[in-house]
């Protein structure tokens, strides 16, 4: 029987309280950041669309971003 690996506890309590975030929570985080273009870019979508659909398209980019992989800081 092959050996399971074990998650490191600091991982697995990262990733738990991550996974505990609620979508509101995530975008609040976002919108946050010092550079503003999430958060104009959010504003408009909210000022166009449905109710929470700004929301969701936020959700959405940022589940492609993660999707793609990792990206060079531009820091």
């Amino acid at each position: 029987m092959p050996a399971t690996p074990q998650t490191n506890p600091t991982k697995a309590a990262l990733e738990a309280a991550v996974l505990d975030l609620t979508d509101d929570e995530i975008v609040e985080a976002l919108l946050r950041r010092p550079r503003n273009d999430i958060k104009d870019a959010f504003e408009a979508r909210r000022a166009y669309a449905w109710p929470g659909e700004a929301k969701r398209n936020v959700l959405t980019a940022l589940a492609r971003r993660l999707g793609s992989g990792r990206a060079p800081s531009s820091r």
